[in-house]
């Protein structure tokens, strides 16, 4: 007798059983949506003309013009966020021969998100750094990352985790867009990446977008870089790092949004950072998935 599994949301829906990114906010105001004409109740950006609208500067676009909203380093950070701090993979089914991602569901979605927007391969911009040390999911911590080389005197710590604890750890946010002119931008990375502050607006904002989500019934969860001149950090041991590290505060880099198909998921990304001493960059995008 063969067994058999149907999967379904929450109401009974029939779904199948993968996820996928629906929506998402980049930095702070930038928010995508999958084919946004046909979900546009998928975007948090406030009404034009409301009398009590707060954010003003935020922007919404189709998750298909992603590519052309973010600059070339912007897109490679959003990208070598998603492929390096994975342990998913990208292998042929035994049954159908096709190719599909394998691992989490939450990190083969993000995967799928980066191969539609014809971003490079995760395995050439995996094999395009040092990785150093991989810092392993924790359900105590709510997060993972990986610690890399990316040049001389230059170490990057990738992290991933809980929107509703990693946000909450950010000082500063990448800037997108028409976010660019502003004259509150006082920072560059060292890769050219512009961040700013995390005022008490913008962390409004931040878990607003994460509340609307959750309303939708989509999960989040946060990106978050680190940018380091030594590693390890002065006073951190190695065998340390794993449990100190990732209790520091980060850059935001996105907040993705993740679904089940025909269900509703969201994913969130981001980091922060307190020391002033380290050199930091940041960024932030918000993803759904479908």
């Amino acid at each position: 007798m063969a067994n058999s599994t149907v999967c379904t949301d929450k109401t009974g829906t029939l779904t199948q059983n993968i996820m996928a990114v629906v929506a998402g906010s980049v930095g702070d105001h930038s928010k995508f949506v999958r084919q946004i004409d046909e979900n546009v109740e998928r975007s948090p950006v406030e009404k034009a003309g409301a009398s009590d609208k707060k954010f003003h500067n935020d922007f919404a676009f189709d998750m298909k013009e992603l590519s052309s909203v973010l600059n070339p380093a912007q897109k490679e950070l959003f990208n070598a966020a998603i492929a390096i701090n994975s342990t998913a993979f990208e292998d042929h089914d035994h049954a159908t021969g096709e190719l599909k991602f394998v691992g989490s569901k939450t990190e083969t979605a993000l995967l799928r998100f980066a191969k539609e927007l014809n971003w490079p391969d995760y395995r050439q911009t995996r094999e395009s750094v040092d990785t150093v040390q991989m810092i392993p999911f924790s359900s105590k911590r709510k997060a993972m990352g990986v610690v890399v080389k990316v040049g001389p005197d230059h170490w990057r710590l990738y992290v991933k985790g809980a929107s509703e604890i990693l946000t909450k750890l950010c000082t500063r946010h990448i800037t997108v867009g028409h976010e660019s002119t502003w004259d509150s931008m006082d920072k560059y990375g060292r890769d050219g990446i512009e961040t700013a502050m995390i005022t008490e607006l913008e962390e409004k904002n931040i878990q607003r977008t994460i509340i609307f989500y959750a309303n939708q019934m989509l999960r989040t969860i946060a990106l978050c870089y680190h940018d380091f001149e030594k590693w390890p950090p002065a006073g951190i041991l190695v065998r340390k790092c794993h449990t100190r590290i990732l209790h520091k505060t980060w850059s935001l880099l996105a907040t993705p949004a993740l679904r089940i198909l025909f269900g509703q998921v969201c994913a969130m990304l981001s980091c922060n950072v307190s020391r002033p001493e380290l050199p930091s960059k940041c960024a932030l995008v918000t993803m759904s998935l479908l």
